[in-house]
């Protein structure tokens, strides 16, 4: 898949700069790029690296509905121009499962850093208490692994909570 991508890219700006220099030496700077925001990390075993990725482009999707689908329909009816009712993904239930205050998933992992006797069970303990119920989130069965899982737009993913109270403890490297 990086292959193609990779090529199809070159490929594009390849024809794009001989169309360029046909038509005008200023124009030769045209180019064309493509971002690919379907990359969703779900390997066999996933962590807390995982689950930031993941919300990385559970954010950027989001960006991307509401700027090119939400206010294009309504500029769209706001110039009188007839426009259907665009159906998309919307992920807005998993980026409050994630980013809700105080009890969202990413508050509850900064939350537990900072309490006496932090840990890994504990965190996963909060967030079940905090999300069972909630339509993106489910309990990994203790037979896989001690951990969730989130039902991406892209997907369903499975964390194992091992590790996620150390890695967040870790600083920020000083420049």
């Amino acid at each position: 898949y990086g292959h193609l991508f990779e090529w199809l890219i070159a490929r594009i700006n390849e024809e794009m700069r001989s169309n360029a220099a046909a038509a005008a030496a200023a124009d030769s700077k045209r180019k064309i790029g493509l971002l690919d925001i379907f990359g969703f990390e779900a390997f066999a075993k996933n962590s807390l690296e995982q689950l930031l990725i993941n919300y990385a482009n559970e954010r950027l999707q989001q960006f991307f509905n509401v700027y090119i689908f939400r206010l294009e329909e309504q500029e769209c009816r706001s110039e009188g121009v007839e426009c259907p009712k665009l159906e998309f993904a919307d992920n807005s239930a998993v980026m409050s499962l994630l980013e809700s205050k105080p009890t969202g998933v990413l508050s509850l992992v900064n939350e537990e850093v900072l309490v006496p006797n932090a840990s890994d069970t504990n965190l996963l303990s909060k967030m079940q208490q905090s999300h069972r119920a909630h339509s993106a989130f489910k309990t990994m069965p203790r037979s896989q692994a001690d951990g969730f899982t989130i039902l991406h737009f892209a997907g369903d993913v499975s964390y194992e909570i091992e590790g996620f109270v150390d890695k967040s403890r870790d600083a920020l490297p000083s420049e």
